[in-house]
């Protein structure tokens, strides 16, 4: 007899992200107090008494996908989700029997059926505005008061990076020693901590590294280990959250997530025409004043793995998204992107 519990299985690890967030049973859904806690979660189906085709919703994360064995039983009304944080140029999906596999999607990307994100943009109501994949900014941004100008004329040191992994695929890293030697004739230079630089200031003193960065430095670098589309991570916090500039480096179109001028995108400027945009600003205290005036309008904060794990069961919920056929049947293209071929020879 169909009952109002929706079931959910776990065909991989419940150990990484995003199906860490999920917990065992109802509990995530009781603990983040959602408009729905019917949803029950396993990973181990040998301690259920259900069979496969019981249960309503069979889950994937996209880090274990690759060499997975599927499922042997599947039932027209049980639906397919991909869940994914991580980036699909990291994780890319190549084996042909997933185009058509997944009834729903779950990831970063602002076109997922539901979306499990890293930044969440609110306005100053507290009313989430974004990001999004249309997004419409004001036309006009309020000038930045007297008090933040106050604040941001403290400023005396060009740029920070805080990085560990010195090995990335974007090869961020390589950008970084080329843009070095670009700010040399303006005598600037970024300030690097932790492994790949020459500065230090570990995770367990991040109040203090944060402090550092706002009250020293003029711009930040948000760049991304590895490009895929709408993959913008918390790493465009510690820019924003600080009163830095934020430089990205990415595959995403950041014009969904940040308005036009509070940021320097360094993967379309390169690194010639950054360093000179970099030197005009900090020898401009008006031009530098005007890409925080975001802030009279806007506030930046890391998504809740409450709002998104919600999401969840709700859709679960939702009869109408239940009972629509959806299918994602070129699915590896929407998630590898630009660089299918790459990644996938």
């Amino acid at each position: 007899m169909k009952t109002n519990v929706k079931n959910i299985l776990q065909w991989t690890s419940g150990d990484l992200a995003p199906f860490n967030f999920m917990g065992e049973g109802n509990s995530a859904f009781v603990k983040n107090n959602c408009k729905f806690t019917n949803c029950f979660v396993t990973d181990h189906i040998a301690d259920t008494l259900m069979d496969l085709g019981d249960f309503d919703a069979i889950a994937f994360n996209g880090r274990d996908l690759n060499n997975l064995e599927i499922p042997k039983v599947r039932t027209i009304e049980q639906k397919y989700i991909f869940g994914a944080m991580e980036s699909a140029d990291n994780y890319p999906i190549c084996n042909p029997i997933f185009d058509g596999f997944f009834n729903w999607t779950w990831t970063y990307r602002l076109d997922s059926d539901f979306r499990f994100g890293y930044i969440t943009i609110y306005d100053l109501n507290g009313t989430v505005v974004g990001p999004a994949m249309d997004k419409k900014w004001p036309e006009h941004l309020d000038p930045v008061s007297d008090e933040l100008k106050e604040k941001l004329a403290k400023k005396k040191r060009t740029g920070a990076w805080f990085v560990s992994n010195c090995n990335s695929k974007s090869k961020r890293e390589i950008f970084m020693n080329y843009l070095q030697n670009e700010l040399k004739q303006y005598n600037l230079s970024v300030d690097v901590y932790g492994s790949c630089g020459r500065f230090s200031c570990p995770r367990k003193m991040y109040k203090a590294c944060a402090k550092l960065l706002q009250e020293d430095y003029y711009f930040y670098f948000s760049m991304e280990n590895s490009f895929s589309e709408d993959y913008v991570t918390e790493k465009l916090l510690t820019a924003l959250n600080n009163y830095a500039i934020p430089v990205v480096f990415g595959a995403a179109d950041y014009t969904r997530f940040l308005p036009p001028g509070s940021y320097l995108n360094g993967k379309q400027l390169g690194v010639t025409a950054l360093a000179q945009k970099m030197y005009e600003i900090i020898t401009n205290r008006t031009l530098f004043y005007d890409y925080f005036r975001w802030r009279n309008h806007f506030v930046y904060k890391e998504t809740s793995s409450k709002e998104d794990i919600c999401k969840l069961c709700e859709m679960l919920n939702n009869e109408e998204k239940v009972s629509e056929i959806s299918e994602w049947p070129d699915f590896r293209r929407w998630w590898n992107g630009e660089r299918y071929r790459d990644n996938c020879p």
